[in-house]
């Protein structure tokens, strides 16, 4: 491998490139906390674990991304600065609003410490570490929330049957995610510039296998102990888990063509083309802010099914 085959080129230099670098930050301000039901994915305790579990490390996780990118905004220049302020702004809404979710996960009746004590020891052994490993770590960490997150916009049978204002919630987490996969990646880029090609490749794909490691552990960790709240056995919420993850159509099993990708050399995030999955993202909230607020700022009277169908099928 030479160095040309992991150049360190801004986003909107690529090739394969159709989504551009630019990011927006949306005005976003959740509704009530309170969860529609305790399982409040279509009844599914097993769909609702997986997202409470994920919920619940949000706010310390995007902290600690926020904190390994910012050293890098006066480094940089150009439209890589203005990502990185970007990429910031949204975090740090993404963090504010799951407080608040994470808030209903807690008057549900669950108990969300240990889940909380496994992201806090995930982001305390990173912090003696370099800047460079932090921002590879966010970079890993950031190619598995972006390809989960675009799963969700893509098959909606993930988020069916939940109550409006929640799917909106996670809609909007989700086409922020994608839309922002790259800044990381292209901010590591810069940072590791002087490296070879090798040493680069080498070093992002055993950050990726051991970020990769604690993620699927301590997120299934974190469900299993949500769903013995529910009256599971642990051995029974560890087989449900892998069972309900990896099934056809399950998000565990649709990520792994993309989480797989992240390994070939010359690889860049945008050379998966999510472009319309954020059109369709965009026009799904929009659909939900349709049925929930009114074209003219009046509440549209439908039913729930109706409801539910304008959202999905936007």
């Amino acid at each position: 491998m030479d160095q040309q085959t992991e150049t360190a080129m801004p986003a909107t230099q690529r090739d394969g490139n159709p989504q551009g670098s630019r990011l927006h930050v949306r005005r976003f301000r959740g509704g009530t906390t309170k969860l529609a039901e305790r399982h409040w994915v279509r009844g599914d305790m097993y769909a609702t674990a997986f997202l409470n579990a994920l919920s619940v490390v949000f706010p310390r996780g995007e902290s600690f991304m926020i904190e390994a990118l910012h050293p890098w905004k006066d480094r940089t220049e150009g439209q890589l600065r203005e990502d990185i302020s970007n990429f910031i702004a949204q975090e740090a809404a993404h963090s504010r609003e799951h407080v608040g979710f994470n808030k209903g996960i807690i008057d549900a009746g669950y108990d969300i410490e240990a889940l909380d004590r496994a992201i806090r020891q995930f982001v305390s052994f990173f912090s003696g570490c370099s800047e460079v490993t932090k921002l590879g770590a966010t970079m890993c960490i950031e190619h598995l929330t972006a390809i989960v997150a675009a799963e969700m916009l893509k098959n909606r049978e993930h988020l069916e049957g939940t109550d409006l204002e929640l799917r909106k919630l996670w809609l909007w987490h989700a086409v922020e995610e994608v839309e922002h996969k790259a800044v990381a990646f292209d901010v590591w880029m810069f940072a590791t510039r002087e490296w070879s090609g090798a040493r680069r490749w080498l070093t992002r794909s055993a950050l990726l296998l051991a970020v990769s490691l604690s993620f699927f552990i301590n997120r299934t960790r974190g469900q299993v102990e949500l769903l013995q709240q529910d009256g599971l056995s642990k051995p029974n919420g560890w087989w449900q888990c892998i069972r309900h993850g990896f099934a056809k159509g399950a998000i565990g099993r649709n990520v792994m063509g993309p989480w797989i990708e992240f390994f070939r050399p010359g690889f860049h995030p945008h050379q998966i083309d999510d472009s319309e999955l954020l059109i369709r993202g965009e026009n799904m909230l929009a659909a939900i802010k349709l049925v929930t607020e009114g074209a003219a700022g009046d509440v549209v009277r439908t039913a729930p099914a109706t409801q539910d169908r304008l959202a999905i099928n936007a």
